[in-house]
C-alpha cells in the first residue's frame, strides 16, 4: 500500500503526536508518586510512615540516598544592585563565547 506524502506526513504527526502525549501521561503519573509510591512527595526532614509496621521516620539525605533535597532562598532585587557597584562593574571579565568549528 502507497500513501501520498500529504497523507504519510499527517499519519506520521498523529502517531508522533500519541507517543508524545503518552510518554508526557507516563512522566506526569511517576512524578506524583513519591519514592515510597503513596503517591504524596518525598522531601528532606519530611515525615515518611511505614505503613508495614505504622512507624513514623524523619528521611534524611545522605550516602546512598535518592532523595532530592532543595532550599528556598529569597533574594530581593535590590541584593544585585547592590551587589554590581561601579568599581565591580569596570573589573568585570566577559564570559567566554562557545566557538562553533566548522
Amino acid at each position: 500500500m502507497t500513501l501520498r506524502p500529504a497523507r504519510k506526513l499527517a499519519v506520521t504527526a498523529a502517531a508522533s503526536a500519541a507517543l508524545l502525549t503518552g510518554l508526557l501521561t507516563w512522566q506526569a503519573a511517576a512524578a506524583d508518586t513519591g519514592s515510597d509510591g503513596s503517591g504524596r512527595e518525598s522531601r528532606p526532614g519530611a515525615a515518611v510512615s511505614d505503613t508495614a509496621t505504622g512507624k513514623e521516620s524523619r528521611a534524611t539525605p545522605g550516602k546512598g540516598s535518592d532523595t532530592v533535597s532543595s532550599k528556598e532562598v529569597e533574594h530581593s532585587g535590590t541584593s544585585a544592585a547592590d551587589y554590581w557597584t561601579p568599581e565591580r562593574m569596570r573589573k568585570v571579565q566577559p564570559a567566554p563565547m562557545p566557538v562553533v568549528e566548522r
